[in-house]
Parts: C-alpha cells; sequence; structure tokens
C-alpha cells in the first residue's frame, strides 16, 4: 500500500506542479504591480487582471487536487490501467486507502501552497495596512483560543466532525463510480444519472428527516447536536467505504 500511494502522490503532484507554480507566479506578479505606482488606468486594469487571475489559479489548485484524485479513481481502477491496478499485491482496502490518502493529502498541499501564495501576496505593503491585518489575525485567533479554553470538549467534538467530514463527498464519488461501472452498457451515463439522484435523495433525506433531528438535537445540547452529526458522516464514510471495497473485491468480472 505504501508503494501505490507513493505511486497516487508521484502521480497527483506531477500535475498539481503546474498549477501551484501559477499560483505562486501570480501571487509574486500581482505583488509586484501593486508595488508599482499607479500611473494611468492601462496599469491599474493590468493589476487587476493579475489579481484575478491570481484567485482563479488559487481555485484552480484547489479544485484540480479534488478532480485528479476522482478521476485518478477512475482511471487506474475502471479503465484499461484496472487490470494492472487490481492485479497488484495490494488488497482493495488498501487501494481504497491509497486513492483517498493521496487525494486528502494533495488537498492539503494545494490549501498549503495557496496560504504560501498569500504571505508572498502581502510581503511589503504598507506598514499600517500590514498592522491592521496582524491585529486581525491576532484577535481572531485570541477569540479561537478563548473558545477552546471555555468549551475544550466542543473543540474536541468540532475537530472529529472536521476530520470524518473530510473524505465524504470523495468517498460519495467513488461510490457513485463504482455502482456505475456494474451496467453493462453506458456506464458513464449511468455513474452521472447515480450522481444526480443520491444527490436529489441526499437534499430530500436532509431536509426532511436529518435536519429535524439535528433542530431537535441542538435544543436538548450542543454536544448531542455535534455528535449526532459526527455518527451520521462517519456511517456515510464507512458505508461508502465498504460499498467501494465489495465491488472492488467481488464484482471485478464485470468491470472491462
Amino acid at each position: 500500500m505504501v508503494k501505490l500511494l507513493k505511486h497516487e502522490l508521484i502521480a497527483l503532484f506531477r500535475v498539481l506542479l503546474f498549477f501551484a507554480i501559477a499560483v505562486v507566479v501570480f501571487a509574486a506578479i500581482g505583488r509586484i504591480l501593486l508595488a508599482v505606482e499607479i500611473g494611468d488606468a492601462g496599469q491599474g486594469i493590468l493589476t487587476l487582471l493579475f489579481v484575478l487571475f491570481y484567485v482563479f489559479a488559487i481555485m484552480a489548485l484547489v479544485g484540480a487536487a479534488w478532480a485528479l484524485g476522482i478521476s485518478r479513481f477512475y482511471k487506474t481502477l475502471f479503465t484499461g490501467e484496472g487490470y494492472m491496478t487490481l492485479s497488484l499485491p495490494v488488497s482493495p482496502m488498501g487501494i481504497i486507502w491509497a486513492k483517498l490518502l493521496s487525494s486528502l493529502i494533495a488537498m492539503f498541499a494545494a490549501c498549503l501552497v495557496s496560504a504560501l501564495s498569500l504571505c508572498i501576496f502581502f510581503i511589503g505593503l504598507p506598514a499600517n495596512i500590514l498592522s491592521e491585518i496582524g491585529i486581525d489575525i491576532l484577535v481572531s485567533f485570541q477569540e479561537w483560543f478563548d473558545s477552546i479554553v471555555a468549551m475544550p470538549l466542543q473543540f474536541v467534538e468540532e475537530l472529529i466532525l472536521f476530520i470524518v467530514t473530510l473524505p465524504v463527498t470523495l468517498l460519495l464519488i467513488y461510490t457513485c463510480i463504482s455502482l456505475g461501472q456494474l451496467f453493462t452498457n453506458h456506464r458513464k451515463l449511468m455513474t452521472f444519472v447515480i450522481v444526480i439522484a443520491l444527490y436529489i435523495a441526499g437534499q430530500m433525506l436532509a431536509l426532511y428527516a436529518i435536519q429535524p433531528i439535528y433542530e431537535a438535537a441542538a435544543e436538548v445540547s450542543v454536544h448531542l447536536y455535534l455528535w449526532l452529526q459526527i455518527l451520521f458522516v462517519a456511517a456515510i464514510d464507512v458505508a461508502c467505504f465498504f460499498l467501494v471495497r465489495y465491488i472492488l473485491k467481488n464484482k471485478v468480472n464485470l468491470i472491462v
């Protein structure tokens, strides 16, 4: 599994590297243009364009990390590469873990690069602006720290909820892709239909069943509210994980 994870990370970062470079370059150019005294409207428009490109580059970097993880899951399991992947001395569970962890690591790295690019973008700003930004950050950090000290149990619960929520979207899409491969014809179309059906069913379930339960739990206790969310999201994670594992382990003969 470790070798497969390494291979997945190399495949992901080989593409994401170009997006990351674009983010850093646009941040640097945008910062240089902001530092130059704007003398006419043309320069102002140019600066605005590069700042917009920078924002779009960040969105593209984070979005690409997510999309590439999904693309790699489909391409290496349910196309011609699938036979090679499934013939590796790695269990279906190990394959899913490698795909999932590599995607999450790539998404975290994309967020980290975006944060570092913001530091580049803000370097050299006037002292009064930097001080205001610094004060706002310190105030926010102090409020966050005070809330942890005041409610440590709630912080732990929110942290657990954040952790179990991270992989849920990826696992749901993995499940839809895997279910779509069980059909003999029009597998891509059936995958799309499954995604739409699952989304509609999820919205209806959340609106008429889950949300009322959450609201009732919130009136009783914030801890009950958070733990219900944790258990519900964790149940989705586990169900999706083992459904994909079952398909990879027992329905391989249906995948061509």
